[in-house]
């Protein structure tokens, strides 16, 4: 039967293509492990387009079980490759001629932005395209931006450490549980905030004696997603109790003159708002700290509840004064709304968001007109193990 053997011929050929299927692989030998990314702006050209330098950090392993650069002159861990052109794909292909192998970005952690790059009407967004559109970027890659050259993170190594990139992104996990700093931001957010107009926060670092320091806030105008501003210190912390449903590290207080610090536990944030015309939008948001005494100085017992309640009242006052001013600088100095009380508008009176949002943060800017009112409240849930280390008596 001439037939039925031609085809168990063909069955058997296509067989043969089905068992071939690794012909694309590469040898993990062979591949660059890209960790982070850096994104400078090297020249904004007459014709209005840029010229970006595009900067990854590889890892070596041959540099992890050795000892660091400059102490026993062991290899070093890693290798920062970095290219220029208009076109950031196009970079990228560039940049795999200049290494042996094979950029791999599926394991990248951290991408870094420079502020001279998002100061740049319309480029950040551009250039979020390749991150969000490439098949091999996930969404959880960490953004953050930079005071000065991006690049230039990458290359601080502390002595504990031997990976730039996975330094960075340890220190934004770290700070953000314990020092009350922003919580980081990711690529997918990112999109979300890109395709919604909205404005927004990223966390910025800053360069300070061959360390990195994770804080600051980047505040974006989500029109035309460019960099406004930079809040620092007591302006940064007021918008972490005023965005974060959670927010953990300290806070410092005056009681009876003496200082007393409080371990925040947890925080929580509620926003309600009453839109009653275009002009008169009355917003109120609840702060609700919950904390323990963690060292205080002074003599007073602190079970007694006379003192608990002069702590708990100094805290709210602190919270109250630090969200107070940043909330009137985004208001009524930057008058872009990363608080979200469009937000709010958006889910709870979405009617009567149709009617201003192509003026909420823009235009006639009735967010600027709003009543934003802030109330605090806090509670010390423990005091610790001791009343008191000085003997003498109570204040």
């Amino acid at each position: 039967m001439p037939k039925r053997k031609l085809v168990f011929l063909l069955y058997y050929c296509l067989l043969t293509l089905a068992l071939a299927g690794c012909w694309d692989r590469v040898e993990i030998e062979n591949r660059g492990f890209a960790v982070g990314s850096a994104i400078d702006l090297v020249e904004k050209k007459a014709d209005g387009s840029y010229e970006l330098m595009l900067t990854s950090q590889f890892v070596v392993p041959s540099g992890l079980g050795a000892p660091m650069q400059g102490r026993g002159g062991g290899q070093k861990a890693y290798l920062n490759i970095s290219a220029t052109g208009e076109s950031l794909f196009q970079v990228n292909r560039e940049m795999a001629t200049l290494t042996s192998q094979v950029p791999f970005y599926q394991h990248l952690k951290v991408l870094i932005v420079s502020e001279d790059v998002v100061k740049e009407p319309n480029l950040f967004g551009s250039i979020m395209d390749l991150f969000i559109r490439d098949h091999e970027m996930r969404r959880g890659i960490r953004i953050v931006i930079a005071e000065g050259e991006a690049r230039q993170i990458l290359d601080i190594v502390p002595d504990n450490e031997k990976i730039p990139a996975l330094y960075l992104d340890s220190l934004m996990e770290n700070n953000y549980k314990n020092a009350g700093s922003l919580k980081p931001v990711h690529i997918g957010e990112v999109q979300e905030l890109l395709l919604s107009e909205r404005s927004y926060s990223i966390p910025e670092v800053h360069f300070a004696d061959k360390f990195i320091q994770y804080k600051g806030a980047a505040v974006f105008y989500g029109v035309t997603n460019e960099m406004v501003d930079s809040l620092m210190g007591e302006e940064a912390k007021g918008l972490a109790f005023l965005t974060e449903t959670s927010t953990d590290g300290s806070i410092k207080v005056n009681v009876n003159g003496e200082m007393v610090t409080v371990e925040l536990k947890s925080v929580d944030r509620g926003i309600h708002v009453t839109p009653k015309d275009k002009t008169d939008i009355d917003a109120k948001i609840d702060i609700h700290v919950n904390g323990n005494v963690a060292e205080r100085f002074g003599k007073a017992s602190v079970r007694m509840d006379s003192y608990i309640k002069k702590v708990e009242k100094a805290v709210e006052d602190k919270i109250k004064k630090m969200t107070t001013q940043t909330k009137d600088k985004l208001q009524k100095e930057l008058k872009v709304d990363v608080i979200g009380v469009g937000d709010n508008l958006y889910q709870k009176h979405y009617s009567f968001w149709n009617t201003v949002k192509d003026d909420w943060d823009k235009g006639e800017n009735y967010y600027s007109q709003s009543k934003i009112n802030i109330n605090v409240t806090a509670k010390v849930q423990m005091v610790g193990s001791s009343d008191k280390v000085k003997t003498t008596g109570d204040d």
